[in-house]
């Protein structure tokens, strides 16, 4: 029994970290781009997280935005709050296909760090005119999902073992 709540515990500590890291990945800039001869700068361009998508809608490119959106923002919050709910020991109704759902979309949810591969491809290649580096923001987002998916590791783990433990009833 103490094993267990040691492990829920653990998921609860890591996901709590993950939010602020999180956070933190809003708050920072993921890249700094700018164009420069030598060291005189032309011009220069910080771009954070929650403006990153805005880029691509005011391109054209709304079935990409709205995919780093999804992917990025909104798919996380909902990962946070259903496994606080579940390490919470709150059952939500439909909570198993919530579950099941989540998993799914899980699956997919490398393909934001596609798009922000894409993103830098498009404005890191190598040129004497145009500057660009990565900000902390993205290495503060990319700590955040490696901790949600840990933390969702080990409630995994914890939820078989909390199903598979017997009863005291």
């Amino acid at each position: 029994m103490k094993k267990l709540s040691q492990k829920r515990t653990i998921a609860l500590i890591i996901l709590c970290v993950s939010v602020a890291f999180f956070i933190m990945g809003f708050m920072y800039p993921l890249l700094h781009t700018g164009i420069a001869i030598g060291s005189l700068t032309l011009e220069s361009e910080t771009i954070y997280l929650q403006t990153s998508f805005r880029y691509f809608f005011k391109s054209g490119e709304v079935f990409i935005g709205l995919l780093l959106l999804f992917f990025t923002i909104i798919f996380p919050i909902i990962k946070y709050i259903f496994l606080f709910t579940t390490l919470s020991g709150i059952q939500l109704p439909r909570h198993q296909a919530i579950s099941t759902i989540l998993e799914i979309i899980n699956k997919w949810a490398m393909l934001d760090v596609f798009v922000v591969a894409v993103i830098m491809l498009n404005l890191k290649f190598d040129s004497d005119v145009i500057i660009s580096e990565m900000g902390r923001g993205t290495n503060l987002f990319a700590i955040s999902i490696l901790l949600l998916m840990t933390s969702s590791f080990i409630a995994g783990k914890y939820l078989k073992q909390k199903l598979e433990e017997p009863s005291l009833s």
